[in-house]
């Protein structure tokens, strides 16, 4: 304490001791211009320094002050102006204002300026660390990319901050967060308009929204879950209304209203941070940020994987991803593979710059990626999302605003930055008896060669499965339901829909009999003792017969019969005999074997009375009889 009271000491002295040689009049200018900052009127409290400045060019104080406004309101070239003039004119200027300097030119993206007031700065551990950062924004400036940012304007954007955008699969749909009244924060949503743009945005209300802060939502691929941070919370078991902690809410269908939000409990949350979740397409990953032990320092990205009914311990994300600053909002896109996360810890053009990973093998990440300019800038960019078409890019950043005022942006992804497209296919899965969405359904999707790749599990309410699949991919697929016969078969997308593909399932129960229908299609007469059939007889097959090959699921059934005339053991020889002759003409014509039953009944089976020649030939028959 008294260590720390000498130094506040040696500090006033040293003002004091500069202040002398100020000119009572310098010293009116720089208190005027104070006073009309606290007044909030810039425009006169610059003036003032400007001219406290002119009256005294050793004034230290006005220039640090002067400074660190113009840095403030992101007029970064004016700052690093006033801090070199301070370097030159002032008591060693250069040991003091020349790192100032250089760190505004940074931000104003003047980097051979900067790096000339690096170069006459003492040699630190910062220094040294803004040299390598000079060089990084040098290098990526000159590969930057053409693709223009557009502001998404006034029906989405407004004097409040507005931040994390997101879109729903279908694209219909616009999510954010806004602050209101500078201090709380709701979701918001828009739709399109029929000029491309957006309509102007409304609050979701409540539920979700509360007089808490809600922020940071992301919502499930199929619009039923909605995951979010919420802050401001107070409780004595400390996850369950920590500082900032996830929560969840649900609705049964697109159209209905949004269950009260639940904490995510004591798995997620805990008496740290946590926040900014993303949740996968398949819906069995759950991405977040959280400051609890086992980080690599600062906020840092965690996810936890949903199996067997519960989410799992999370699991760091690792030094690819995760530095000793912070690392916030991810995102994970529809192709389940690239993460994109802002970062004020790895290399970039100062403060917060949006970053991109590869998922490897085993969740293993690649280095983390800048994505460069234009997307980032000497600002603080926070917050990205991206369209399933792996091109269309919204994000949040406060550039040509005050510091911390955000606003939702628009670009194009260059292809180098952009994710697998994939396309959505939007599955109901229902009873095929009475129509009514099946519960517990799960859909399992398998690689070429049986490799498991994804599950999905049908929502409660209507069925459906939402599933976010690469183009030009074959994928075999099991759907299984409690209590209903297995379904399998392959699915591809060659093109991406417009919004969801729709793909209808109906399911049979366990315990479903197939219903058979029999008919006599063809009966065919033959003369006493002759077993072959007639050309005529033949073609009549052909006709009859022609257009059932192309039926699946059917057994014919060849029967034979024969009069009374005769010993029994004779008649059944023959019309055994007939009945594969007849047999025979229908495998010749391409018919399976195994799908054909031939017997010879003798006797049996008579239409008539064998009391007259006429009523015997009526006896005397092959039926041949379709089972389907």
């Amino acid at each position: 304490m008294r260590a720390k009271c000498v130094l506040v000491v040696l500090f006033l002295l040293n003002v004091v001791a500069a202040q002398g040689q100020v000119t009572i009049r310098a010293q009116h200018f720089f208190e005027k211009g104070n006073y009309y900052k606290a007044k909030k009127n810039t425009t006169k409290a610059y003036n003032y320094l400007q001219r406290a400045i002119k009256e005294y060019s050793g004034y230290d104080i006005a220039y640090s002050t002067l400074g660190s406004w113009y840095y403030d309101a992101h007029y970064y070239e004016k700052s690093g102006d006033i801090f070199a003039a301070a370097a030159q004119n002032c008591n060693k200027g250069k040991e003091r204002f020349a790192v100032p300097a250089a760190r505004s030119y940074l931000m104003a993206q003047k980097i051979d300026i900067a790096i000339y007031w690096l170069g006459l700065a003492p040699t630190t551990t910062t220094v040294k660390k803004m040299q390598a950062e000079a060089m990084f924004m040098k290098q990526m400036l000159q590969h930057r990319d053409t693709n223009q940012v557009y502001n998404l304007g006034v029906r989405i954007n407004s004097k409040q901050s507005e931040m994390y955008p997101s879109l729903s699969s279908d694209g219909q749909t616009l999510y954010f967060t806004r602050r209101v009244n500078g201090i709380d924060e709701d979701f918001f949503y828009a739709k399109p308009d029929s000029c491309g743009g957006w309509f102007t945005a409304k609050n979701m209300g409540s539920p979700p929204n509360t007089s808490a802060q809600e922020a940071a939502q992301t919502i499930s691929a199929d619009d039923h879950y909605l995951f979010f941070m919420r802050s401001d919370n107070r409780s004595e078991n400390g996850w369950g209304r920590g500082g900032c902690d996830l929560y969840i809410a649900y609705r049964l269908a697109i159209d209905s209203p949004w269950s009260v939000p639940e904490s995510f409990g004591a798995t997620i949350n805990t008496p740290a941070y946590e926040g900014m979740p993303s949740l996968s397409p398949d819906i069995n990953d759950l991405y977040f940020v959280s400051d609890r032990p086992g980080g690599y320092g600062g906020l840092d990205i965690w996810v936890s994987h949903f199996a067997f009914g519960l989410w799992q311990l999370p699991r760091n994300l690792g030094p690819e991803i995760n530095t000793a600053g912070n690392e916030t909002a991810p995102f994970i896109s529809t192709d389940n593979s690239t993460l994109y996360f802002a970062s004020d810890g790895h290399s970039g053009f100062g403060g917060s710059d949006i970053f991109m990973s590869k998922k490897g093998i085993d969740t293993i990440w690649s280095p983390a990626v800048n994505l460069g300019a234009p997307i980032n800038s000497s600002f603080d960019e926070i917050s990205i999302s991206v369209a399933p078409d792996g091109r269309k890019a919204l994000f949040a950043s406060d550039r040509y605003n005050l510091a911390g005022d955000f606003d939702i942006y628009e670009t194009t992804l260059s292809q180098k930055n952009a994710p697998i497209a994939t396309s959505f296919a939007l599955c109901y899965l229902y009873d095929s008896l009475n129509k009514l969405p099946t519960e517990y359904g799960i859909v399992t999707l398998s690689d070429s060669v049986g490799k498991e790749l994804a599950v999905y599990h049908s929502n409660r309410g209507d069925g459906s499965v939402q599933m976010s699949l690469p183009l030009h991919t074959t994928f075999k697929y099991v759907i299984r339901a409690l209590g209903y016969q297995s379904v399998e078969g392959a699915i591809n997308f060659s093109e991406p829909c417009n919004g969801a593909c729709v793909f209808n399932f109906p399911l049979l129960p366990q315990t479903y009999v197939k219903p058979t229908n029999d008919s006599v299609v063809l009966t065919i007469s033959f003369p006493k003792n002759v077993t072959d059939l007639s050309d005529t007889q033949m073609s009549v097959i052909n006709s009859i017969f022609t257009p059932w090959k192309d039926k699946k699921d059917i057994h014919i059934f060849v029967n034979s019969y024969t009069d009374n005339t005769g010993t029994p053991l004779i008649n059944e020889q023959k019309s055994a005999i007939r009945a594969h002759v007849v047999a025979d003409a229908l495998i010749q014509m391409g018919f399976a074997q195994d799908i054909l039953s031939a017997t010879g009944f003798g006797e049996a089976n008579a239409l008539t009375p064998n009391d007259t020649p006429e009523h015997q030939d009526k006896n005397r028959r092959v039926e041949l009889i379709v089972r389907w």
